[in-house]
């Protein structure tokens, strides 16, 4: 690919050492590391190659596309593109027994969650226990181990500066204290090309990483500095991201631009504001001369994200025009979905069996529902539940009656009988109307139908209709739908986005979409909520600027009349 250079980008190319190259949304960083790797390439001696880090495997993708625009093939094999916690992975499998001597093994957060829930004491220190005795690390403690690996032995750092002659570290400004460690590290021996943009900090409230990690990085190492400033390539003829700045700087008035239309609703009229909101965008998108557009649907909080599935799924009207159903993704984390799921699937197995081993089973999934729930966000409640249906689960494996009231509303449900036809949607909603039917379940119904957003239907449909053509009935269904749903997610994390999809901001970073569509809720998931946070919300100012910047053509803000404004 022939670009043509101006000189700043040409000096970047040329020089030796650490380098620092600061700019924006668009502003050309990716492109101007890969070009910079294209140039150290040529110097690579064989077995050496060139390592790209990111957070996130969207950002991840990104820098591969953008690697088979710049790159020829003999180059993109000289340059290697990892997430940190891949990196630190394997570096922890191959190298892990220098620290105590043993194989590390994983601890997946899933099952960290399900650990930390049933663990009475410190986790933290647990969690280190397990790593020193055990060789058992969290995922959240890749980088600890990859760090301590590095500063402690002087071989291991410089086979890893041998093979990786540069290191490009993306989205700098976030690197929390042990990736910094890392970087430290290997910056003793290896060049070191660091990308960042100081605007986009949206992640320092959490207490591991350095709002001053730029400065620390400057005091601590000699690095060439380079600022490509408020350019901007992913939007070039948009006054997108003019906007976005004048929002992160609350500096009025806003700009007047076509390349962002705000719209206000009441809250009776939310839904077909939205509604309304998201098809305008595509359409407009379309008018614009964008053939397939990709629309993210974003808002501050996953509950808010939830309402707005909804709210897609289902038509609507607004002033007098039918607004049809909106086909779309979501990205979340949505192990309590899945969990809700496989305790559906149990239901199915009820005809396979006395209910001493199905109803036992299903009360044991309830149980698991809520540890993970527990796990995700501690209450008494959640373990309270966790603990009863482990309970009745016991006492229903041995014949006898449990004590919880919708434990006792399934034992009559199952002698009652659940009818199976052998089509596995109808089945599938006979079992799923059962949690609905018990009030204390209704929880686990609003998470089960949240399952169609995995994109998993076809899928789940496929699996349970092999399985009541193998043997007449849904044996087995609760662990096959668990394989299904993981494969699924997987997937759907790996996937590229298309059409249109939904995702808290925190989530976009790092991709980038045609139009965007933020939302703020009436009542949750403010722009600005001064509960958490105080005037002027620079942390809330940055988060939207990130989900402004997430669009190439047209952003659409929806907002409740009355509103904070966006700059005051």
């Amino acid at each position: 690919m022939k670009l043509e250079l101006c000189d700043k980008r040409k000096a970047i190319i040329a020089r030796d050492g650490h380098l620092l190259v600061l700019g924006g949304p668009g502003s050309g960083k990716t492109t101007i590391a890969l070009l910079k790797a294209q140039q150290r390439c040529s110097t690579l001696k064989p077995g050496q190659e060139v390592l790209f880090l990111s957070f996130s495997r969207a950002a991840i993708r990104q820098v591969l596309l953008r690697c088979k625009e710049i790159l020829t093939p003999g180059e993109r094999r000289a340059v290697t593109v990892q997430t940190y916690h891949a990196f630190c992975m394997e570096m922890l499998e191959a190298h892990g027994r220098l620290l105590h001597g043993r194989p590390i093994r994983f601890l997946y957060p899933s099952e960290e969650r399900l650990r930390k829930a049933s663990f009475d004491g410190d986790w933290d220190a647990e969690r280190q226990r397990q790593a020193v005795e055990q060789g058992l690390y969290c995922f959240d403690q890749f980088a600890a181990g990859t760090a301590e690996l590095l500063e402690r032995c002087g071989a291991l750092r410089a086979l890893v500066a041998d093979h990786f002659p540069m290191i490009i570290v993306d989205e700098f400004q976030d690197t929390d204290n042990d990736q910094w460690r890392i970087v430290r590290t290997l910056a003793e021996m290896t060049d070191m090309f660091c990308l960042a943009d100081p605007e986009q900090r949206i992640f320092d409230y959490r207490e591991d990483i350095d709002p001053r990690r730029l400065d620390i990085l400057r005091e601590t190492m000699k690095i060439a500095e380079f600022d490509l400033g408020g350019e901007n390539h992913r939007s070039p003829n948009a006054g997108i991201l003019k906007f976005a700045d004048a929002v992160l700087r609350n500096q009025g008035p806003l700009p007047v631009t076509s390349d962002v239309k705000q719209a206000s609703y009441w809250p009776n009229a939310f839904a077909a504001t939205v509604h309304a909101g998201v098809i305008w965008t595509f359409s407009a998108l379309r008018k614009k001369g964008v053939e397939h557009p990709s629309v993210a649907v974003l808002s501050r909080s996953n509950s808010l994200i939830s309402d707005l599935s909804a709210i897609l799924s289902e038509p609507h009207s607004y002033n007098n025009q039918a607004l049809a159903i909106v086909e779309h993704d979501v990205v979340w984390d949505a192990e309590l979905s899945a969990a809700a799921a496989i305790v559906v699937a149990s239901i199915l197995e009820w005809p396979t069996g006395l209910a001493e081993e199905t109803l036992a089973r299903t009360l044991r999934l309830l149980a698991g529902f809520y540890k993970l729930k527990n796990a995700e966000e501690p209450t008494k409640k959640a373990a309270d539940n966790a603990r009863k249906y482990d309970e009745a689960a016991v006492k229903v494996s041995k014949g006898e009656g449990p004590r919880i009231d919708a434990a006792k509303a399934l034992v009559v449900a199952h002698a009652a009988g659940i009818t199976m036809t052998g089509d596995p949607v109808p089945d599938w909603k006979a079992a799923r109307r059962l949690l609905q039917d018990i009030p204390a379940l209704n929880e686990l119904f609003r998470e089960v139908r949240l399952v169609r957003l995995f994109r998993a239907t076809d899928a789940l449909a496929a699996g349970l209709g092999d399985r009541w053509l193998a043997s007449g009935s849904y044996v087995g269904a609760s662990e096959l739908v668990k394989r299904i749903l993981e494969q699924e997610r997987l997937i759907a994390a790996e996937r590229d986005p298309q059409g249109c999809v939904l995702m808290n901001i925190h989530k976009s970073k790092g991709k980038e979409f045609d139009g965007v569509v933020l939302v703020e809720g009436a009542y949750k998931s403010s722009f600005f909520d001064e509960r958490t946070e105080s005037a002027p919300f620079e942390r809330s100012r940055r988060l939207l600027r990130v989900g402004l910047t997430r669009a190439r053509a047209l952003v659409t803000i929806v907002r409740p009349q009355g509103a904070m404004p966006l700059v005051d």
